[in-house]
């Protein structure tokens, strides 16, 4: 199946010309008056193009779903002259497809979701690679996606769709709402996807309500995912957790699954930071300052706040540990209205504030928040007390680039050989072997997976995350270690195309580096 081609039309006579993989779609565009006329032009005259055009504009209402012509055939619409108009078509598969149908797809991939206008939303999402028989385009007929949504505290609507997109309509604006999707076949359905917290756009009435609006701890209270209480009071260790109106706990993590910075600030969706033309320092502190931590990891937490001055165009996070040598404080420089704080310790206590700040200086902070980390999970890593880190900074030379391009770090392995990682964050990184130091480090492949049992050598008992999962064949060869399972010796020889073990190019095992055990 082919990508689906999405193009922001103005009402204006233009050629669009633009490319999917396996096809060369060409759209073509007059204007006339009120009427818009399209005419899709493939190369392939036996090809069935499926689609939809939405208009939007100045009126709240004027959403208007249409069905495009099969094989390319052009369409004539009438409309009421909109300044905009979203078109999304793909072209079907021409080769007859084989049924297996076996199962339903499971939805990895995060949604994406982008405001048509004030009362409509387009959101698109895609499966994750499959096992043999379980991929949703395999069953055209019968298989198709639910979507499901809601405002704040209000119930579910459902809305199905045959393709992996959907226009949904009829929202109400200045609003927050959930998304979630899956597969379905039949009366069988896969799981429900991670969810997705979007915001209409204001309508006429609703441009000073909706002025950076609640914060998102007051959206989050209806949520399956977030939570002001933790599941359990208790940690691994039996300590009882920190509770406190500003704290909320992301409670959605199963307890063999590797704590994830990244996929923990899929929720944080990445604000693009308004112009500012100050003339003055920012006057007012950052309200609404919450921590927001996930329930089983005392690494990391993510601070969320709400920008009250227009003025400021960056912020100064400032995190204050207290311990048996003092206060100790870290600072941290973002444009977000929120950010991650790495490398905590377990068992500790910490104080946040932000400061915000511009050309011309700094405004004054916001009032401090309290936390105090949990205890570590002993199935992560053994635990020795009063130990250093025993990771040490070092530049080591690599194969090619990894997806983590980061800070490099060292230590030796009851192995006899030594271990490099180089960071994407201190929980996701990308694991090196070499036979000294100065030395080449090497890839690990894995004969019987992708890579989990990895997570042996930085001493984390869980199996970890790891990706993109790709077979031997469709990987570029590369000369690495490898082997098959947990504490078998490895060796030196060929991984990817033509050998039998693959490679990953990070991995998640919960284990925080540089850290302490």
């Amino acid at each position: 199946m082919g990508t689906v081609l999405c193009i922001l039309l103005l009402l204006c006579g233009l050629l669009l010309v633009d490319s999917i993989p396996g096809e060369q779609v060409r759209v073509r565009i007059s204007v006339s008056g009120d009427t818009v006329v399209l005419q899709f032009l493939l190369p392939d005259p036996a090809a069935v193009l499926e689609g939809f055009l939405l208009g939007y504009g100045r009126q709240s209402g004027a959403t208007t779903l249409v069905t495009l012509p099969a094989h390319g055939a052009p369409y004539q619409l009438e409309t009421e002259a909109e300044p905009k108009y979203l078109l999304a078509v793909r072209p079907v598969p021409r080769k007859p497809v084989e049924k297996h149908c076996t199962g339903v797809a499971a939805l990895d991939p995060p949604l994406v979701a982008g405001s048509l206008s004030p009362t409509a939303v387009f959101l698109s999402w895609g499966p994750e690679p499959h096992r043999e028989g379980e991929v949703m385009e395999e069953c055209l007929e019968e298989g198709f996606y639910t979507v499901r949504y809601r405002r704040r505290g209000g119930p579910w609507a459902h809305q199905s769709s045959p393709t992996a997109a959907a226009v949904l309509a009829g929202l109400r604006p200045a609003s927050r709402y959930e998304f979630r999707v899956r597969a379905s076949r039949g009366q069988r359905h896969g799981p429900w996807s991670a969810p997705l917290l979007h915001s209409t756009g204001p309508g006429a009435n609703d441009m000073h309500f909706l002025i950076s609006s609640a914060s998102r701890l007051d959206l989050w209270e209806e949520s399956e995912v977030f939570s002001s209480q933790p599941n359990s009071d208790l940690d691994a260790m039996g300590k009882k957790r920190f509770v406190a109106p500003h704290v909320v706990y992301k409670t959605d993590k199963r307890p063999e699954e590797p704590c994830s910075v990244t996929s923990s600030l899929l929720f944080f969706p990445g604000e693009k930071p308004g112009e500012s033309d100050a003339s003055t320092p920012p006057q007012a502190p950052p309200s609404n300052l919450t921590v927001v931590t996930v329930e089983g990891c005392p690494s990391f937490i993510i601070l969320d706040w709400k920008n009250t001055d227009n003025h400021t165009q960056e912020y100064e996070v400032i995190s204050t540990a207290t311990g048996p040598d003092g206060e100790e404080v870290s600072v941290l420089m973002t444009d977000q209205t929120h950010t991650v704080v790495e490398n905590l310790r377990p068992e500790s206590s910490y104080a946040f504030k932000v400061k915000p700040k511009n050309d011309l200086g700094a405004g004054p902070p916001s009032e401090p928040v309290t936390f105090s980390t949990e205890s570590a999970d002993p199935r992560v890593s053994e635990n020795a007390s009063g130990k250093d880190a025993i990771w040490t900074r070092f530049p080591f030379r690599t194969a090619p680039p990894s997806d983590c391009t980061g800070q490099q770090y060292v230590k030796r392995t009851w192995y006899r050989k030594f271990v490099g990682v180089q960071l994407c964050n201190s929980l996701r990184y990308k694991i090196y072997l070499s036979d000294s130091l100065t030395g080449q480090f090497y890839d690990i492949g894995d004969e019987a997976g992708f890579g989990e049992d990895h997570c042996q050598f930085v001493d984390s008992f869980l199996d970890g995350r790891t990706g993109p999962q790709l077979r031997p064949q469709q990987l570029p060869p590369r000369t690495g270690f490898y082997r098959a399972a947990r504490q078998e010796p490895v060796r030196l020889g060929p991984l990817g195309a033509g050998a039998p073990a693959g490679y990953v190019s990070w991995y998640e095992c919960g284990t925080p580096i540089p850290g302490r055990w």
